[in-house]
């Protein structure tokens, strides 16, 4: 699972630090994400996360609030608030620190979507099972 690229929804992941090298804390996904693409909103109740914006455009919903994030950028998400994102026009990469456990959620269903669809409500089970709960499903990722 670590450092072995994997698709997710069109995005390609890649798991750099595993929760259990944190003692828990949160792990680190390196993401490369293909244009107008992002999940619904949704919040994380086990901890923060943080974007660093290496290449592309991002355009992040946070609390309400639009923030643009651009190459160097850092982009903190507090603990369970709620917020979405898009790639911009080009796409973009990103280095991810996220809440523990978080990589599990995009490992399964990136297993689930290998073998055809994914119903939101699957996804949002899993989700909520590592972290990742849903507030809607509009423009769930696409």
């Amino acid at each position: 699972m670590k450092d072995k690229p994997f698709d997710f929804h069109g995005a390609k992941f890649t798991i750099k630090v595993l929760t259990s090298e944190t003692n828990g804390s949160y792990t680190i996904l390196d993401v490369i994400h293909p244009p107008n693409l992002g999940p619904s909103l949704h919040r994380h109740p086990k901890g923060s996360e943080t974007f660093y914006i290496v290449e592309g455009y991002y355009e992040f919903i946070l609390d309400g609030k639009s923030v643009t994030g651009k190459p160097g950028d850092i982009i903190f998400v507090p603990k369970g608030a709620p917020h979405r994102f898009v790639v911009k026009y080009k796409g973009g990469h990103a280095v991810v620190i996220s809440p523990p456990e978080l990589e599990f959620y995009f490992f399964k269903v990136s297993e689930l979507l290998d073998k055809g669809e994914v119903s939101y409500e699957t996804e949002s089970s899993i989700g909520k099972q590592y972290g990742q709960v849903f507030l809607d499903n509009t423009k769930h990722w696409k």
